[in-house]
């Protein structure tokens, strides 16, 4: 799973707050591997999350999970733009460097 925000003038501390927060519920779901956040180079109001799950059951289980609805509820409120996407097909893929995005 990719999230890739802008945060909302003078919500960027509030926002990795509560990143670092639900990270740590993340954490401890069934079937993720990692999960990373990484803030942009360029634009320290841009930022990237990526999930690494173990299955797409597993993400999609998470999908269904309140710890999902409150990430959402978090890029509504802190972001002026946000979009959630996966690819299940990455699984197994070749690793991707990212490029003007540093962990945060």
């Amino acid at each position: 799973m990719t999230v890739v925000a802008k945060v909302q003038s003078g919500k960027r501390d509030e926002f990795l707050d509560a990143m670092r927060s639900l990270k740590k519920d993340r954490l401890r779901e069934q079937g993720i591997r990692e999960s990373q956040v990484y803030e942009s180079g360029e634009d320290p109001s841009r930022f990237l999350l990526i999930d690494e799950w173990e299955t797409e059951e597993d993400m999609q289980r998470y999908f269904g999970k309140e710890g999902f609805r409150v990430l959402l509820g978090a890029l509504r409120t802190l972001c002026t733009e946000a979009e959630v996407k996966y690819d299940p097909l990455r699984r197994g893929g070749a690793d991707f460097k990212i490029h003007g995005f540093e962990s945060a």
